[in-house]
């Protein structure tokens, strides 16, 4: 017999908002001339728990490194947080992001091009 695996409302509701913020901080970056190919979101398999870790990707392990030290990085997590309070992700949740970089260069190479395997 198949198992339907039923998402909490709540949990629902938080993947639904990253998905809108994601989507709205690619294309900042986009605009920006910012080379983030992906976000990644990773989240707890606990129904009360609602903290994120993000996987931000630029293009290569080059651009992750130049953006670390030339402050593009912290710019694109500040619009990426921005993009979740106005997609109205509430404010406790908010408190609870971490972010983290990868590189679709690496993700390509050593994992076939899947991200959900990089950040196992």
């Amino acid at each position: 017999m198949k198992q339907h695996h039923v998402i909490p409302p709540e949990r629902k509701r938080q993947f639904d908002l990253i998905a809108l913020a994601s989507e709205r901080t690619l294309r900042w970056a986009h605009l920006q001339g910012i080379a983030l190919e992906h976000i990644e979101p990773v989240v707890p398999f606990v129904e009360t728990d609602f903290s994120l870790g993000a996987w931000l990707f630029f293009d290569t392990e080059g651009r992750v490194k130049q953006y670390s030290s030339d402050g593009t990085a912290d710019r694109t997590v500040a619009q990426f947080r921005t993009s979740l309070a106005e997609a109205g992700y509430p404010p406790e949740w908010l408190l609870l992001i971490e972010c983290y970089f990868g590189s679709r260069e690496v993700v390509d190479r050593d994992y076939r091009g899947l991200y959900c395997n990089f950040v196992r």
